[in-house]
């Protein structure tokens, strides 16, 4: 469904406000097959730059004092690639790429030969593909992808976060320097007016200024005020904007002037409402598009139809993706996850293990301070977190009073965090089945079965047990062999190869069988556990 698959009700005005600001890059780079012919393909990837071409240098943070969910990451173009840039993507469904930017610990001692830039792009590129080829993308157009260092607008300031700035200016300014700065919307219903200034804005002008008397006569001389201020370079939208009194338009006049209102209307046809001439001068406020992201990110993660999860081990350590896949598994489902991940090879394996053992909400890293908050205030919301007040001391507040006491909100992210281990297990089992050596008496070889008997998952450990690889193997190869695929090979002398593309695909459909009618219904149970009522 347009928009992704999400579970249950969002809130409306949270949606649409969502869908302006939604911002995706092209996922794959098309082939020949997409074009007409070689050349046509080639000149659309130009065009428009893919994710998936993008090199590893785009996976190095260059600036370690920003949040990592924060776009300030340099966004080179590939070789003969346009520079990646977001376009806007208003109808949803496009893929999130879920990714942490430090480098874990003990990468060099189990991937000596790559750099974790390096393994990042491969796996981002294989992840999208197999994102594609599961049909988890909006169909019907070319795939797009939602990536933090393209798609979230850099921020104007270090203050600009919504647990610090939201508001800048005023900004006076006459109707006709308004004009040049915002378009005329092709719809005029409420929603964002929209200000890109990728180099910033100046403005310098004199306002004229008169004194009025009690009937409202203005003086016969006006004072010149020069007027100048400066817009940083980013993305804005309009909080608020007023007429003001200048020239021969008195105070009370003003004020007459309906005030303008996002909810209700655009910022040009407010104009026009009002039959402002180019001469009036008004007063705006503004705040950043990127405010609004992370103010919501929840609904945002919503509108996705497929996550590729580019997972290291210290992938759940970090705040914003744990909550990226906290969001996305609860209200699209763990079904719609595709892993982009180095879990199957050799020792690395146990390191997995170990992250998703101390998976802590409350000592989650996150690279920005100010979005602890946040991001806690939404996971309370929507998981059933309870709070209570306890006891950290007593204290005398003053002399002569008694002794009180002090008292801290704690919060229980033990529902968020079980819910977290379980379809992580189960996704990363399902990834392990497809991926199993199917050896005789190997049906754990990744150790997920016995991790969700540890961690005190006891329906899943269940479902889990019913993953036999060995079996379905040898059922595999038995229905190759007894069935019409060999014979039609061997017409045209490929008999070996159909015979093991055929044991590929019944494997895998034994695999999707028992993901989809064993697992997801214990992931399903496990979504209501930890859902608010």
């Amino acid at each position: 469904p347009e928009g992704g698959p999400s579970r249950g009700p969002l809130d409306a005005p949270a949606v649409a406000k969502c869908r302006e600001l939604l911002r995706t890059v092209l996922a794959l780079a098309p082939g020949p097959e997409e074009g007409s012919g070689e050349a046509a393909a080639n000149a659309d990837a130009c065009e428009e730059a893919a994710l998936e071409g993008a090199g590893p240098e785009l996976w190095t943070y260059p600036d370690a004092t920003v949040d990592e969910a924060g776009g300030a990451a340099v966004v080179p173009p590939g070789d003969g690639q346009a520079p990646l840039e977001a376009r806007a993507d208003p109808l949803g469904g496009a893929l999130l790429l879920s990714h942490a930017w430090d480098e874990p610990e003990n990468w060099s001692k189990y991937f000596s030969a790559q750099t974790i830039a390096e393994a990042k792009q491969i796996q981002v590129a294989s992840g999208l593909r197999l994102a594609v080829q599961r049909q988890l993308a909006r169909s019907g157009a070319s795939p797009r992808v939602w990536v933090d260092c393209a798609s979230l607008p850099d921020p104007i300031e270090k203050a600009d976060h919504p647990f610090e700035k939201v508001e800048f200016g005023p900004f006076v300014l006459p109707v006709r320097e308004l004009k040049s700065l915002v378009a005329i919307p092709e719809e005029t219903t409420g929603g964002y007016t929209v200000l890109r200034l990728p180099e910033g804005h100046v403005f310098e002008g004199t306002m004229q200024i008169r004194t009025f008397d009690s009937a409202g006569r203005p003086s016969k001389d006006a004072e010149a005020r020069e007027v100048r201020w400066e817009i940083a370079p980013g993305w804005y939208h309009v909080r608020s904007g007023r007429v003001v009194p200048e020239d021969m338009l008195s105070p009370e006049a003003a004020s007459e002037k309906d005030e303008f209102s996002p909810e209700i209307e655009h910022l040009r046809p407010w104009c026009t409402r009002l039959g402002l001439r180019d001469d009036i001068w008004v007063e705006l406020t503004l705040g950043t598009l990127r405010a609004e992201c992370l103010l919501l990110a929840d609904t945002m993660v919503s509108l996705h139809s497929g996550m590729v999860a580019v997972v290291a081990w210290n992938y759940f350590d970090r705040l914003w993706p744990l909550c990226e896949w906290a969001f996305f598994c609860k209200r699209c489902g763990p079904e719609r996850v595709q892993l982009a991940a180095d879990a199957f090879v050799g020792p690395a394996k146990v390191e997995f293990h170990r992250a998703l053992r101390r998976l802590s909400i409350e000592k989650a890293n996150c690279r920005d301070f100010r979005d602890r908050p946040l991001l806690l205030q939404m996971l309370e919301r929507e998981f059933a977190c309870e709070a209570r007040d306890v006891t950290q001391c007593y204290r005398k507040p003053a002399p002569g009073v008694l002794t009180a006491a002090v008292c801290e909100r704690v919060v229980d992210f033990a529902p968020v965090e079980r819910y977290i281990r379980a379809t992580a297990i189960a996704v990363f089992a399902r990834e392990a089945a497809l991926a199993a050596s199917r050896a005789a008496g190997h049906d754990d070889e990744a150790g997920w079965i016995e991790l969700s008997d540890t961690l005190g998952l006891p329906e899943l450990h269940g479902a889990l047990k019913k993953c036999k690889p060995w079996d379905w193997h040898e059922t595999a190869k038995r229905r190759a062999r007894g069935g019409t695929a060999a014979a039609a090979a061997g017409e045209e002398g490929d008999e070996e190869a159909a015979l093991c593309e055929a044991e590929e695909a019944i494997y895998e459909e034994q695999v999707e069988g028992w993901w989809r009618d064993l697992v997801l219904p214990v992931l399903e149970d496990e979504r209501r556990r930890a859902s608010r009522r």
